[in-house]
């Protein structure tokens, strides 16, 4: 994995550790349900960031590498792979 990328998404993880420890009190002091949902739909857009940091990442070494190597088939299956999980 590249340095950078790495780097990056750990921060991030440990913001949403804390964003996921903060809703854990929301819900253990019974706070208003819609700000409860509010910091759920943030915890998510922050976990999609984080996993668009790893696909960056996969494409720019797993599925380049591929390509370069003649491997185009692999490539092609691993992108849609991925493609699928997102549709789920």
């Amino acid at each position: 994995m590249k340095q950078e990328i790495r780097e990056n998404s750990k921060r991030r993880l440990s913001i949403v550790a804390g964003q996921v420890r903060g809703v854990q009190e929301m819900v253990e002091q019974e706070k208003y349900c819609v700000d409860i949902i509010t910091q759920i739909e943030a915890i998510r857009k922050a976990l999609s960031g984080v996993g668009n940091l790893i696909l960056k990442n996969h494409l720019e070494t797993h599925i380049a590498h591929e390509m370069k190597h003649g491997h185009e088939k692999k490539a092609t299956d691993e992108i849609l792979k991925i493609y699928r999980l997102a549709q789920k």
